[in-house]
C-alpha cells in the first residue's frame, strides 16, 4: 500500500491552524474521525496512542517534516492526513516541523504500516516536492500535486 492508494483529499489540512504539537495530532485525528464519523472518545483514543507513540522517540525529520503513527486493532481503514503549518511547530526535531503525515494503520497488516513509511519518506526526501507542499494554499493544491 503506498501514500498515493490511501491519499484522499478530505483527510488533507491546509493551513494547519494548531501551533504546538499535541494539537496538530489532534487536529488531523479529528479529519480522520469526520470522514469516518468516529465518536469523541475513539477519537480521543487514537490521538492518545499516536501521542503516546511520538513520546517513545521524536517522528520529526529533516526538512520540517514530520510523520507521527500508530497501528490499532480496530482501525476502520488505512490513512494517511497530511498537514501543512505555515509557522514551524516544535514537534521534537533539530528544526520547527511545517509539514506532517499521520499514520493511521491496521495492526492486521503490518507489511502495509511500513510501505506507507516508506512510500511518504520517499516524497519527503525530494527538496523540490517538499518546497512545492510548502507554497500549497489548501487541500486542492496538496492533493494535485500527487497526482499531476
Amino acid at each position: 500500500m503506498t501514500l498515493l492508494e490511501t491519499l484522499d483529499k478530505d483527510l488533507i489540512k491546509v493551513p494547519l491552524s494548531s501551533a504546538e504539537g499535541n494539537s496538530v495530532i489532534d487536529e488531523l485525528v479529528g479529519l480522520y474521525a469526520a470522514k469516518y464519523g468516529l465518536s469523541d472518545s475513539q477519537s480521543a483514543a487514537i490521538a492518545d496512542k499516536v501521542k503516546a507513540r511520538e513520546a517513545l522517540g521524536s517522528t520529526a525529520m529533516e526538512n520540517g517534516i514530520a510523520i507521527p503513527h500508530a497501528r490499532f486493532s480496530d482501525i476502520k481503514k488505512n490513512a494517511v492526513m497530511i498537514g501543512v503549518s505555515r509557522l514551524p511547530v516544535a514537534f521534537g526535531g533539530k528544526e520547527g516541523t511545517r509539514i506532517f503525515f499521520l499514520v493511521l494503520a491496521s495492526d492486521d497488516n503490518p507489511s502495509e504500516h511500513i510501505q506507507l513509511l516508506s512510500s511518504i519518506a520517499k516524497v519527503a526526501s525530494s527538496q523540490l516536492f517538499v518546497r512545492m507542499l510548502l507554497s500549497s494554499k489548501n487541500a486542492d493544491d496538496v492533493y494535485r500535486l500527487f497526482f499531476e
